[in-house]
């Protein structure tokens, strides 16, 4: 009986034959779901990987971790600066920069929930630094300002806030500044579809029980509607 077909031998982990093209370049996406990678790739995109690696990937994403850490460690020293919270700051700033805002609009500028404005707008106007006054154009909503007390907390936070921001992206040229405008709002509008994707009940712990894939039946095909 004629020998069958040999098997091809794997190579070790980051190791390849001379002359031979990266794993990355050799391999389809779907391949590198698949390959034996201890810990998994985190990524398959080919522009994040390098011969089968993903280690500039993840360390990507622990400086973008990091990045938003440190960020916000200085949110929290301007909002500390004029004796409030964190959120509360930003949504100060943000009534600052547009006049008059709705719940709405402070939620959509700073992704989080109405309810969650709605809370801490009540302990600011409690201090007099939000202003609430019905809406001419919509009798339904209600514009939120900021008191001449509240104005004063921006001017106070100011000088402050800006020699912060100065010396975080101060090493960035005016187009560096403009590209990284341009990534942030992208990356962002992706993050927020992979997390409406992620929220999908297919990704729940007790979807992979037979009862739990049941219980769910019924969502999946008011999704599929």
């Amino acid at each position: 009986m004629p020998p069958g077909p040999r098997k091809k031998r794997r190579n070790p982990i980051g190791t390849r034959p001379a002359g031979s093209k990266p794993a990355a370049a050799r391999l389809s996406r779907s391949a590198l779901a698949t390959e034996d990678v201890f810990p998994p790739l985190s990524t398959s995109l080919d522009a994040f990987l390098k011969e089968r690696s993903d280690r500039k990937f993840r360390n990507l994403i622990y400086d973008i971790l990091s990045l938003s850490t440190l960020m916000l460690r200085a949110r929290e020293h301007f909002a500390n600066y004029i004796g409030v919270t964190a959120p509360q700051y930003s949504m100060m700033v943000v009534i600052a920069e547009a006049g008059k805002a709705t719940t709405g609009q402070v939620a959509a500028a700073l992704h989080v929930s109405s309810s969650f404005v709605t809370a801490e707008i009540g302990k600011l106007m409690r201090r007099d630094i939000i202003r609430k006054t019905p809406s001419e154009a919509d009798r339904r909503s209600a514009l939120l300002t900021l008191t001449p007390y509240g104005c004063a907390l921006i001017v106070k936070v100011g000088p402050i806030r800006r020699l912060g921001n100065d010396m975080i992206f101060g090493s960035l040229s005016a187009m560096q500044a403009k590209q990284l405008t341009a990534l942030v709002q992208t990356l962002l509008a992706d993050a927020q579809r992979a997390l409406h994707a992620l929220d999908a009940p297919e990704w729940r712990p007790e979807y992979k029980s037979e009862e739990g894939r049941e219980a769910l039946r019924p969502v999946r095909r008011l999704r599929g509607r």
